[in-house]
Order: C-alpha cells, then sequence, then structure tokens
C-alpha cells in the first residue's frame, strides 16, 4: 500500500477483510500507521524502491494524484499486478511510458473507478444492452459535493484535492463521472468546458466545471460538477427514444419510466454502505489474477478517460472546444 490517507486506509482494511495478511505500507512522511484503523503487524517502509524489492504480488497506489504515475511506473517495472487510485496521472508528461504496459500479457494493471460497481450503473448498463432504452438523444449529470467537509479532522486547503500542484481539482478528483459515461455511452468526439475558481473556497485548483460533449455514439452529454453543495447531489438522467432513466446516487434509486410510468426500478436497501463498491472491485480483481481475467477498469481504459480530463481542462484554459 503507497500511501494511507483516508483511502489507502481504506483500502489495507479491506485487503485484511478479504483474507489477505502479508501486508506492508509505504509512509514517507515516516510516521507508524495509525493502530487505531489498521490491522496490526504491517510491514511499514519509507522507501518505495526497498519496498517493491520484496516483491509483493499486488501494489495498491493511493498516494497524491501527482504521485501517480510515476508510483504505478515503478510497481510495473518490479513486475507487480497493480490497483492504481484514480486517475492514473495528472498530466501528459511521462504518460507515453505506460503504452508498454497497456498489453495484458504482462502485470495486470486495475484503475479504482469503483462507480463501475454501483447496483444501479449496472443496472443501467443492463437495461441499454436489453434495448429497453432505444435511441439514446441525451444525457445530463450533476455532481456536487462540499469540498471542507469530506474530512473534517483536516484543513481541506492542504489536501490533494484542493492543490493544483499535486493534480488536485474537481476534474481529476471527482473523474468518476467520466469513467461512467465513457463506460456506458462512449467516449467524446470533443470537450468543450467553461468554469474554473468560481467559489470562496481557499484552493488552487478549480472548484466549479460546466461540461459539454458528444460522444462518438452520437449521444450529447452534458456534465456539472463542483465542490460547494450541501447537501451532497450526484444525479444522471437519461432521455432515449422508448424511456427516461434517473439515477440519483444520495436517494440509492435508480429508475426506467416510460410515458410517466415506472416499468422498472432498482432501490438499495438502507444498510448498503458505498464501501460495498471498494471491496466488491478489489475482491473481483484479485480473484481474476490467477485466471488472467481483464479488470473490470483497464490501463486503456485509465489512459482514455485521463485524456478526457485533460482535454477538459485544457477547454478552461483557452475556452475553446478540445479533442482528446
Amino acid at each position: 500500500m503507497v500511501g494511507l490517507g483516508s483511502i489507502g486506509v481504506r483500502h489495507l482494511n479491506n485487503l485484511h477483510a478479504l483474507g489477505v495478511r502479508e501486508l506492508g505500507v509505504v509512509r514517507t512522511r515516516n510516521l507508524p500507521p495509525p493502530t487505531e484503523v489498521v490491522p496490526k503487524d504491517i510491514g511499514v517502509f519509507q522507501d518505495i524502491d526497498l519496498a517493491l524489492s520484496r516483491r509483493f504480488d499486488l501494489v495498491v497506489v493511493a498516494n497524491p494524484t501527482s504521485l501517480h504515475l510515476e508510483t504505478l511506473i515503478k510497481a510495473l517495472r518490479a513486475g507487480s499486478h497493480v490497483y492504481v487510485e484514480k486517475p492514473v496521472a495528472h498530466e501528459k508528461r511521462r504518460l507515453s511510458e505506460l503504452t508498454r504496459y497497456v498489453a495484458l500479457d504482462g502485470p495486470r494493471v486495475l484503475v479504482g473507478c469503483q462507480f463501475r460497481m454501483h447496483p444501479g450503473l449496472r443496472e443501467i448498463e443492463g437495461w441499454i444492452r436489453q434495448g429497453k432504452l432505444g435511441k439514446i438523444h441525451s444525457v445530463q449529470v450533476d455532481l456536487g459535493e462540499y469540498l471542507p467537509g469530506w474530512h473534517p479532522w483536516e484543513d481541506y486547503r492542504q489536501s490533494y484535492a484542493a492543490r493544483a500542484d499535486q493534480g488536485g481539482g474537481v476534474v481529476l478528483t471527482l473523474i468518476h463521472e467520466l469513467d461512467y459515461l465513457h463506460w456506458l455511452f462512449g467516449k467524446p468526439r470533443s470537450v468543450f468546458a467553461i468554469g474554473g475558481h468560481r467559489t470562496s473556497l481557499d484552493i488552487t485548483a478549480e472548484d466549479t466545471v460546466l461540461i459539454t460533449f458528444e460522444t462518438e455514439q452520437d449521444i450529447c452529454v452534458q456534465l456539472r460538477m463542483d465542490y460547494w453543495r450541501r447537501p451532497p447531489v450526484r444525479h444522471m438522467n437519461i432521455v432515449a427514444e422508448n424511456a427516461i432513466v434517473d439515477w440519483d446516487y444520495p436517494a440509492r434509486l435508480t429508475t426506467l419510466r416510460q410515458n410517466g410510468q415506472v416499468l422498472d426500478e432498482m432501490v438499495l436497501i438502507p444498510s448498503w454502505d458505498r464501501n460495498e463498491l471498494f471491496l466488491s472491485m478489489m475482491k473481483e480483481f484479485i480473484e481474476g489474477i490467477p485466471r488472467g481475467s481483464i479488470p473490470r477498469v483497464t490501463l486503456r481504459d485509465g489512459i482514455e478517460v485521463l485524456n478526457t480530463a485533460l482535454a477538459v481542462k485544457k477547454s478552461l484554459r483557452t475556452h475553446r472546444k478540445v479533442a482528446p
């Protein structure tokens, strides 16, 4: 485990829950792991190269976004399989070094876009494949969260999500939306974005963005993202020839309607916890490695959605339409 912030702790505990007992963590800040929230008897390394020399089977990259690419490349060179937190990088520089690892005859790479495991989104994927929607005309996604509320115990201004120099900002930090839009509706031909640092949050990265694009499947898409809203919003609406689909993440509800009538719906039980997304994705990855299974979100997928996100950020700067 490279990095032991909140997401690193989550992955560490999930691995332990899945029966993995030989665990090590790299902490460059030279701090012992917080024993009250992580399993005991964990090997602690201050140097990543020393840790990789022990030939761990799996490396989880959970450090700040700006360090993902360097860590990922080191782990792949060491021959380890890798679960890398999204996004795989924060800029195009050195991204070409990953191309040799895209082929599936070497170490497996899973990009941590765990919303592909969400039961509601998977239900929508099924409706699309079954032809229940017919031709999809347009998709609108709205995402809003309040950055200072993510980790109330720490200064949000120092988090990677707030800092441009660490790959922060809503576009890369909340890249899940771009990933599941790729997955369900196809890649964009080009993107146009407006926004930037629009709120009073004391951060150096963008906190508001509105994105418009048309996919290679001729589907019109609009996406709004921000760090400002309370309570959080995560919602998708699909307008199609035969039906209207609504996915409301906070409400745990996914609905398929035709002419105002509910044809099908999925309601998650109140006890459902979002850690199920992380746990099920890690479990599927670990179990699939010996079988040679293709990861649910491949390195190629991760590179493609990163290119879309970087095109969005370029459009924000240039006020022009940009091709990924």
